[in-house]
C-alpha cells in the first residue's frame, strides 16, 4: 500500500491511525516535498490528499479508503461500520468532516491575512464550526459517541478533527473541559501518539 499524503493532514492521520492498529503496512509519500507532490498530481487529478494505491486500486477520499480497508481486512477491534448505530455515525462523521473543512479553511485563510468577517460567507463558514461542535458535544456519550464503549469511525473524525485545531491553533478547543477530556483520553493510545502532527 502507498500511501500519499502529509503527517500533518488530519485526514490521512486517519489512514494512518487504522494502519497502525491494524497492523497493514504502507509506504508514505510525502506530498509536501516537491517530488512527492509531483507524483500526486500526476496520479490524482483532485491533487489531494490522502490518495492510496492498493496495487491496482487507486482510492483518493479518505472514507472510501477506510471502507476499502475493513471491506479487505474487517474492521479489527473498531465498530464495524454496518448495523443500527450506521445512519447516526455517518451523520456524526459528515458533521465533523465539515467542520474541519471549514476550520481548514479558515487557517489558510488565516494564513493569507483574510479575517472570518472579511466577507459574510467566511463570517457564515465560523459560525457553522461553533455551532457543529456544540452539537458534537451534546451526542458524546463521555468518551464515546456510543455505549459499546468502542472506538469508530466518529471517534477517529473527533480526534484526528480537534487535535489538528489544536495542533495549528485555530481554536482554543482543548479549554472546552468535554473536549479536553476527550483529548486527553483518547491520545494516550500509542497509535495516536505515533501518528501526532509535528
Amino acid at each position: 500500500m502507498k500511501l500519499y499524503g502529509s503527517i500533518t493532514s488530519p485526514f490521512v492521520r486517519r489512514i494512518r491511525f487504522i494502519c497502525s492498529e491494524m497492523g497493514i503496512p504502507f509506504t508514505l509519500v510525502d506530498t509536501m516535498a516537491e517530488a512527492g507532490q509531483k507524483e500526486l498530481r500526476d496520479k490524482n487529478p483532485l491533487w489531494k490528499v490522502p490518495y492510496v494505491e492498493i496495487d491496482d486500486v487507486k482510492i483518493w477520499d479518505s472514507h472510501t479508503i477506510i471502507d476499502y480497508l475493513f471491506e479487505k481486512k474487517g474492521s479489527g477491534n473498531f465498530r464495524p461500520k454496518s448495523g443500527p448505530h450506521h445512519y447516526r455515525e455517518a451523520n456524526l462523521q459528515t458533521a465533523i468532516d465539515q467542520a474541519l473543512d471549514n476550520a481548514i479553511l479558515i487557517f489558510y485563510l488565516n494564513k493569507e491575512g483574510i479575517k472570518p468577517d472579511a466577507a459574510p460567507y467566511l463570517t457564515k463558514n465560523a459560525l457553522r464550526i461553533s455551532s457543529i461542535l456544540n452539537y458534537i458535544k451534546q451526542e458524546l456519550n463521555g468518551n464515546f459517541f456510543f455505549t459499546d464503549g468502542k472506538v469508530g469511525l466518529s471517534e477517529i473524525a473527533l480526534y484526528t478533527t480537534l487535535d489538528w485545531i489544536r495542533f495549528r491553533s485555530v481554536l482554543p478547543v482543548e479549554e472546552d473541559p468535554i473536549f479536553a477530556g476527550f483529548l486527553n483520553f483518547h491520545g494516550q493510545n500509542k497509535s495516536w501518539k505515533e501518528t501526532a502532527p509535528k
